[in-house]
């Protein structure tokens, strides 16, 4: 099966998902796991999620998969996640795009230029196709314009603050979150003593 793999001079390549729906009925090739949105929020947040509900498929032995160090950017939300050691040898579908950077960018810099550059976010999202549903493609990430990349330990250190920071708000909504069933199911305890 061929897919588009563009390089681009912003020292990333990019590359479309599969069309998971043609490999459904396929028996004789290797069992691989398919990357989820599940995953694609948790390599962002660095939340633990569960294997066992992942899943499986079967592809040709060819077929290419994601890992770590690559980008994954959601057409539908237009945000890119750093893939994790734990999504690295997954098929994307084709609501993800995978940019592959070299060794010259940093993945987490390039994350936070993807979600938080306001120059990136302008481009794409002039770039934008669809009347209802909105999507970014690969010319779209082809075509972007990204800053003069600063010194590989700033990148570095950029990438690893936000992807930090990204944690720690998930964290911290998780808990409140805890925080209110305890409170209601405390409610709820009290409610039924009478």
């Amino acid at each position: 099966m061929k897919t588009v793999n563009h390089k681009t001079k912003n020292h990333f390549s990019v590359r479309s998902g599969l069309p998971l729906q043609r490999f459904q009925h396929l028996t004789d090739g290797v069992v691989k796991p398919v990357y989820t949105q599940e995953q694609f929020a948790a390599d962002l947040t660095g939340e633990q999620i569960e294997e066992a509900a992942q899943p499986m498929i079967s592809f040709p032995e060819d077929v290419w998969t994601i890992q770590t160090g690559d980008v994954v950017y959601s057409q539908s939300s237009q945000t890119a996640s750093p893939v994790s050691e734990g999504s690295g040898g997954c098929i994307i579908s084709q609501n993800y795009l995978v940019l592959r950077p070299e060794s010259v960018l940093d993945p987490g810099y390039l994350v936070y230029l993807l979600n938080e550059g306001s120059g990136i976010r302008k481009q794409l999202a002039s770039r934008l196709q669809g009347n209802q549903l909105q999507r970014v493609t690969v010319k779209d990430l082809e075509s972007l314009q990204l800053p003069p990349l600063p010194k590989m330990e700033v990148q570095k250190a950029i990438g690893e603050v936000y992807l930090w920071q990204k944690r720690l708000t998930f964290l911290r909504e998780k808990s409140i979150q805890n925080r209110e069933k305890l409170v209601m199911a405390s409610l709820k305890g009290i409610g039924n003593e009478q």
